[in-house]
């Protein structure tokens, strides 16, 4: 998905895109789930490695609530990705960072991994038509033991 010199056109389209996905992390990090679920297209999947798909947006929120649930913090790092623009259709490659830990045990979680999305432009802009979490690497560091601090402004 090498698109070395993107058309004028499509570089509005592209901030946008990079917008949604930065969005969707940050809001994660606040357990925004509302938020976060607001990213998707209204009929948009999820597809993670350990759940069941998720489809459409409310589908999206039980699963992440749940998933979110069980943790004291998470902390996803989006990292510069690609986008190839095709009209009102996108694809992307977002590779990721994320840490977490479980609050039942306070154990550290790491996934290393990519966003790998459908995008598609919406009357509300551009949303999520899929949005698949690939790992690439997930496992318990042992150095998450520090103290939690309230980052809210």
């Amino acid at each position: 998905m090498i698109n070395i010199q993107p058309s004028l056109e499509a570089v509005a389209d592209i901030i946008a895109i990079n917008h949604l996905a930065a969005s969707y992390s940050e809001a994660m990090c606040r357990f925004g789930v509302e938020e976060a679920v607001q990213t998707y297209a209204q009929d948009g999947v999820l597809s993670t490695p350990t759940t069941a798909d998720a489809i459409g947006r409310a589908a999206i929120f039980e699963t992440i609530s749940k998933t979110v649930s069980t943790l004291d913090f998470v902390f996803q790092t989006l990292h510069q990705g690609l986008v190839e623009v095709d009209g009102d259709r996108a694809t992307t490659t977002f590779p990721l960072t994320e840490w977490a830990r479980t609050s039942k045990d306070q154990r550290g979680i790491l996934f290393l991994g990519v966003y790998r999305d459908d995008v598609v432009r919406t009357p509300e802009g551009w949303r999520f038509a899929r949005r698949r979490l690939l790992p690439r690497l997930m496992g318990r560091p042992d150095f998450l033991t520090g103290t939690l601090h309230d980052i809210s402004l």
